[in-house]
């Protein structure tokens, strides 16, 4: 079969980036500039359509001729943009972006070309954005340019030819790459599949412009009336500045303000007596909502039909296969929670801004939650949503072989009840909610489905990593120690919620002040009660029956710390008489070395980026603001006041210097914080680092000197601060990726955003059990230990299944011989001619997981394990990654529920549903009224698998007038 490859290059008015494909091509000053062609491997040829050339009658032919494959680099850009001119069936091409994804390639044609370190000759070339700047997008017109909107050819015939080079060097580095990858197909039914994204994207969801231009105008309405309360509260030129509002509020309360990122926000309108402080950090929460912003987006992205095209990326996600989202990044939209949504809609559509002022408070909040409703069916049409219940946790089982689990699903589904039974050994009829004897279904859903959103800074002796990317090599701080643990589980996609700077599903544990055992999270919101903080990794925390000392640690650090106060203090009228040199300090290594301090980090912490540790205990400053005028002699040795001694100074001691220091030396200062009300809570909450800025940790193997983030500045608490507490947290649920740690040291508890939380799956002994509450039960030691040994053996299959991928993998890279796990063929595929290699797995459904240039190596925990090439997502970068057991079963798992979610897709299409566009685990379908069957579309989802025998399967769903969370 004959192959032309194609690029073009075009024309528009239309910002592709924000408006897409659909509609940049559809604008009617759209034009291709220029096509490059080339049939098999014969030279590139160019035609320059923009100078008056003609396609040949051999290419017309050609895009219509079934026996010609047509292939380009995101071929969607090209079908649907010469389809506007000529027409070439959607089925006749083949998308080489989707062939270096499918085998685990990044999805840019630069970045691949890179990837598979083609020759120089062959890869992008780097000249391009700025000659399609000039030539694809209009001009501003100035004197220099003549007032021209756009440039044409003529008006730089140099760069042209140039650009001309570049869309044939385009061509020749996507026939290089094809030729490259050759050797490793994509599917059938994955074409099949991407030709079906085609339809979908191409179709497009209907948007309700009313209610997006309402929307927009109550935003700009209250955000200029805001920022004008703003202005009349502070007298800044813009409050909006970080800086400056910083400044105003240190200039205002008198302490300084690190940041004035949400949660901070939170915590200073909550520990503030200043009515305008908080009124201006409530303006500065409305301010900083950034989910209204899709309405912009919206507006910019929808066609003259009322359709928004291209909202999906298919193979977004190259390790997995899943869709990522585009322009309106439908996967992260907020929930609703309004019960008169109807209400609410007709108020922003007739742009009554009064009236949800009156009935819903928030505007800006109320205007996030109706950003999904302005999804609407065609006219005379429903939107029909269903989604799989469950998926992941069904297909993991499903692999691994958990038959109790598989039987629950299949029966009546009560798995958290179930998980409750098997950890208790409680009958699970007896587990009923609201009898406190036996209230166990909550703990069981904690054991199922408790978990930390993706992104979450989990404190290591490794400095702050994402929870995702935590590994067994690292230990984590439990409060006490830094411990070991079995690893980070992938737990699927969930909603959580926010709250006190902890991002979390609502069944997650946390550990509260004043409290010996962890609650639910949710629990802690309604109660207003302040989470946990142990982000430090300094000192012991208090909790239960772990009582430690907790201040020696501090005046190890305090000391070989406290320069950078001393520093401070010269700025202001109480300078010390014996000042330290006068000179910037850039390096705590070049005033303590680490043979003499083993606490700092040594050579590598610069000082003047990062903020220093800062001690509870009163500073000099706030001496100097009570008016006091106090001889001290200071200097860098001199210790620190105790504030746990200090307390009000007896008014005999108020007259005179003199007996002023008797007052200090007594231990009684008058410039003691009035926390003694509050002094039995030992949770140490001044202010630390900010946990992208630094952590310290020690060298010589001391690992306890890492700074963390605490944004907890006063443990005071109002009535009313809990209650804007808790309906700040209703602002904040999403449904995101989700993860949790195994089996965290003997405490099962680890830190993550300095907030201490029970690990997950409690699998790790009677202590997981004890922090549950088990003992209150009546059980023994001994049938705690019991219980821990029954459920450990009646889940261990979804264990074993994490190390037999583990050694599978560390096998076939020995050996190159295939190994099966649980149905799942692993291999060591290479090409002689490409010189390409890769670990593949393939999956139940025919389709294969790509890990490029898989190799051995000690991981940072010495141990052998399976290293590949990838994108890391941390730093973007085309680098070796490392990875283990549990990291490929969450690839498998996501893989597996996002084929099942594909099939699901075809049959949808094949029994005559129209698709609009899926989220996660969820079809969004527009039908005629008389056609519009929630039951049918759930029945089809839930249909058998071929590939997936046994695979129990259910969906649920609901109709509706605008698209909307049930």
């Amino acid at each position: 079969m004959t192959k032309l490859s194609i690029d073009i290059e075009t024309f528009s008015e239309i910002d592709i980036k924000k408006a897409g494909l659909h509609k940049y091509v559809q604008s009617p000053d759209f034009q291709i500039l220029l096509f490059a062609y080339a049939f098999d491997d014969q030279p590139t040829k160019i035609v320059d359509l923009a100078q008056g050339g003609q396609l040949p009658d051999e290419v017309i032919n050609a895009l219509q001729d079934p026996f010609v494959t047509k292939h380009a680099y995101n071929a969607a850009f090209e079908h649907y943009a010469i389809n506007r001119f000529y027409r070439s069936p959607l089925a006749q091409w083949r998308c080489t972006m989707l062939h270096g994804s499918y085998c685990g390639y990044p999805l840019g044609l630069d970045a691949i070309t890179k990837a598979l370190q083609l020759p120089k000759d062959k890869r992008k070339k780097s000249t391009g954005k700025s000659l399609i700047k000039i030539f694809c997008s209009p001009c501003k017109p100035t004197r220099t340019n003549g007032y021209r909107t756009r440039t044409l050819p003529h008006h730089e015939p140099e760069k042209w030819d140039l650009f001309k080079e570049y869309c044939i060097g385009d061509v020749d580095a996507e026939r290089a790459v094809a030729e490259k990858l050759a050797a490793f197909t994509v599917p059938g039914q994955e074409e099949k599949l991407w030709q079906l994204d085609q339809q979908i994207n191409g179709y497009g969801a209907m948007v309700d412009r009313d209610l997006i231009s309402g929307a927009l105008y109550c935003d700009n309405t209250v955000t200029d009336e805001l920022t004008e309360e703003a202005i009349n509260l502070t007298n800044l030129n813009n409050p909006n500045s970080t800086k400056q509002l910083s400044e105003w509020l240190e200039s205002r309360t008198g302490e300084e303000v690190d940041n004035l990122q949400k949660a901070t926000v939170i915590d200073m309108i909550e520990s503030t007596k200043d009515d305008t402080v908080r009124r201006m950090l409530e303006i500065r929460q409305e301010l900083s909502k950034t989910s209204t912003k899709k309405y912009s987006a919206m507006d910019t992205a929808v066609c003259e039909d009322g359709r928004i095209r291209g909202l999906l990326q298919f193979y977004g996600a190259n390790r997995t296969g899943r869709w990522a989202g585009r322009l309106v990044q439908i996967q992260n939209l907020p929930r609703n929670y309004l019960e008169t949504l109807e209400h609410a809609r007709n108020c922003v559509i007739h742009k009554k801004l009064e009236a949800l002022k009156i009935v819903y408070g928030n505007v800006p909040d109320t205007l996030s939650q109706l950003i999904r409703t302005a999804f609407i069916p065609a006219p005379g049409n429903l939107l029909v949503v269903a989604d799989y219940s469950a998926i992941e946790a069904r297909v993991i089982a499903w692999l691994a072989g958990e038959q109790w689990v598989l039987d629950i699903f299949k029966s009546h589904g009560k798995i958290y009840e179930a998980a409750a039974s098997q950890m208790f050994g409680v009958p699970i009829e007896k587990i009923v909610k609201g009898k406190p004897e036996y209230d166990l279904r909550a703990k069981g859903k904690v054991a199922v489905l408790a978990c930390i959103a993706e992104g979450g800074l989990v404190l290591t002796d490794r400095g702050l990593v994402p929870i995702e990317k935590v590994t067994t090599a690292m230990r984590v701080w439990d409060g006490v120690e830094f411990v070991r643990h079995d690893g980070v589980i992938y737990k699927g996609i969930k909603e959580v919620i926010t709250y006190d700077g902890l991002t979390a599903t609502a069944d997650h544990l946390v550990w509260v002040e004043g409290e010996s055992r962890p609650i639910r999270f949710d629990e802690s919101t309604s109660r207003g009660t302040r989470l946990l903080r142990s982000g430090d990794g300094r000192k012991t925390i208090r909790v239960g029956i772990h009582h430690k000392p907790r201040e020696k640690m501090e005046k190890r650090v305090e000391r070989p710390l406290r320069t950078n106060q001393m520093r401070r203090m010269r700025k202001h009228s109480m300078d010390a008489l014996l000042q330290s040199e006068r000179r910037k300090i850039k390096r705590v290594s070049a005033m303590f070395t680490t043979s003499k301090n083993p606490e700092m980090v040594g050579q590598k912490v610069d000082c003047g980026k990062a903020a220093m540790y800062k001690s509870k205990r009163p500073k000099l400053r706030q001496l100097r603001r009570k008016g006091y005028r106090i001889p001290l002699q200071l200097s860098n040795r001199s210790g620190v006041m105790d504030y746990r001694k200090s307390g009000p100074t007896p008014k005999k001691f108020r007259a005179g210097s003199n007996k002023q220091r008797w007052a200090l030396r007594s231990g009684k200062p008058s410039f003691c914080p009035k926390t003694s009300k509050y002094r039995k809570q030992e949770i140490d909450s001044s202010p630390r680092m900010e946990p992208r800025k630094v952590a310290l940790r020690a060298k010589c193997g001391y690992q306890k000197i890492i700074f963390g983030n605490d944004q907890s500045t006063n443990n005071r608490r109002s009535r009313t601060g809990c209650q804007r507490q808790t309906q700040e947290l209703a602002r904040h649920r999403s449904k995101v990726k989700v993860y949790d740690i195994l089996n965290c040291g003997p405490r099962h508890r680890y830190t993550v955003n300095d907030v201490l939380v029970h690990n997950c799956g409690y699998q790790g002994g009677v202590g997981a059990l004890l922090a549950m509450g088990a003992d209150k039960m009546g059980l023994s030691d001994a049938d705690l230990k019991e219980i821990v040994t029954r459920w450990r053996q009646s889940n261990r299959r979804i264990v074993d299944f994490w190390y037999a991928l583990d050694r599978a993998v560390v096998s076939v890279i020995k050996t190159g011989q295939p190994v099966g796990v649980r149905g799942l063929i692993i291999a060591h595929e290479s090409d002689y001619d490409s010189k390409l290699d890769f670990l593949t797995i393939r999956l139940p459904s025919g389709r294969k997981l790509y890990y490029p240039k898989p190799f051995l190596a000690l991981n940072a925990f010495d141990r052998e394990a399976m290293h590949y090439w990838g994108v890391n997502q941390t730093s973007k970068k085309w680098e070796a990654i490392s990875t283990y057991g549990g990291r490929l079963a969450e690839n498998v798992t996501q893989a597996i529920a996002r084929d099942c979610l594909a099939e699901s897709l075809v049959r949808v299409v094949n029994a005559g549903y129209q698709t609009v566009f899926h989220v996660h685990d969820e079809v969004v379908i527009d039908a005629p009224m008389q056609y519009a069957d929630p039951d049918r579309v759930c029945e089809i989802m839930s249909q058998p698998i071929s590939w997936a025998p046994g695979l129990p399967l259910k969906a649920a769903g609901f109709v509706t007038n605008f698209y909307m969370k049930d």
